[in-house]
């Protein structure tokens, strides 16, 4: 497997550190920014470096292109390179819009091109271990969730007052629907993953701090057929940071996770164990190996579309699936606006 990877930003370390574990040869980096794309080229030993996507994907015969920019310019080089590379991995959000999600969605079908979205959270050790513990029906039928985060992401913290957001990626600043679409995301496809299908969904959705553009809070309840799904997301918390803090109620007992501390999920390793505490009186402990979880949930990711492409099948983040997740978003954004619940479906 080649792959070429456009965009050399924060997040890309994670994704070429993934294939190079994967032992999936990156043949070739693209960036508008020289210095950036050189960086990365230097730090992983790729010799192909473009600043032209489309340069990039003519000259390298590449099985694989992972898609590492912001949403803002995912249609048009989705649409470019879908019809002259099979497999297509983009990071989340794939789309700001549902029309250029059902657009791309029909070309990727047009051109026979598999295309998987980079919801990388479903590869945490926690949910991965959660969801077996569901499938598993230990507690039964699960009636009650809540996921919660607070971190202080977009405002001062520590002794030097930075703002980790900015350090980390500035582009945030001038995104309009920010948090809960660029990572609270993450936590809405957890509950499609847990759960199914949701029904309707009420939101508040609000700006707090003055160095970014969009939200940075977020309280979010959606009914499944049979589940309740709370999520509680603030990027602007004073202390007490905490991230993927998650309680599920069954009938039979209840699961719980108390997260990882740190200003955001890839700034810790920090992790406490996953409880189960049955009506019977059982409690059971399943520790959790939280060390370098945020590259590695990267490295399960692609592994599990390079099996996808071996044996032919779509992804379980396919980005037809993804649209369902992100309808889940917007109509949360939708909801706030408009002070009413909406539904789904017919």
């Amino acid at each position: 497997m080649r792959v070429g990877v456009i965009g050399c930003g924060f997040i890309s370390y994670a994704h070429i550190s993934g294939w190079k574990n994967n032992n999936v040869d990156v043949v070739a980096l693209c960036d508008l920014d020289e210095e950036r794309l050189n960086s990365r080229g230097n730090q992983f030993s790729v010799k192909a470096r473009y600043k032209d996507y489309k340069e990039m994907v003519e000259k390298e015969q590449l099985d694989i292109v992972d898609i590492v920019t912001p949403v803002g310019a995912h249609r048009s080089i989705m649409d470019f390179c879908c019809s002259r590379v099979k497999n297509i991995l983009i990071e989340k959000p794939f789309v700001n819009n549902i029309e250029d999600g059902t657009y791309l969605v029909r070309k990727c079908k047009k051109y026979n091109c598999r295309a998987m979205v980079c919801q990388s959270y479903r590869w945490h050790p926690w949910f991965e271990q959660i969801k077996k513990e569901l499938d598993s029906n230990i507690i039964g039928k699960p009636f009650y969730s809540n996921i919660m985060q607070r971190v202080s992401f977009d405002i001062p913290t520590g002794a030097e007052n930075r703002v980790p957001l900015i350090e980390d990626q500035p582009f945030y600043e001038n995104v309009e629907m920010l948090m809960l679409l660029e990572q609270g995301c993450h936590f809405l496809d957890i509950y499609r993953y847990f759960f199914g299908e949701p029904q309707y969904i009420q939101a508040y959705v609000e700006r707090v701090s003055p160095f970014v553009l969009g939200d940075d809070l977020a309280v979010v309840t959606i009914k499944f057929p049979d589940t309740i799904g709370i999520v509680e997301d603030l990027w602007c918390t004073n202390g007490q940071e905490k991230t993927s803090v998650t309680f599920i109620q069954g009938e039979k007992g209840s699961i719980y996770f108390g997260g990882t501390d740190g200003a955001a999920p890839h700034r810790t390793e920090e992790t406490g164990d996953l409880i189960i505490e049955l009506k019977d009186g059982t409690r059971l402990q399943r520790a959790m190996d939280a060390k370098d979880y945020y590259n590695r949930c990267f490295q399960k990711m692609q592994k599990h579309f390079l099996y996808c492409i071996e044996n032919n099948l779509q992804p379980l983040t396919s980005i037809e699936d993804n649209l369902k997740t992100l309808q889940m978003a917007f109509k949360a954004y939708r909801a706030s606006v408009e002070k009413q619940t909406l539904f789904f479906g017919e």
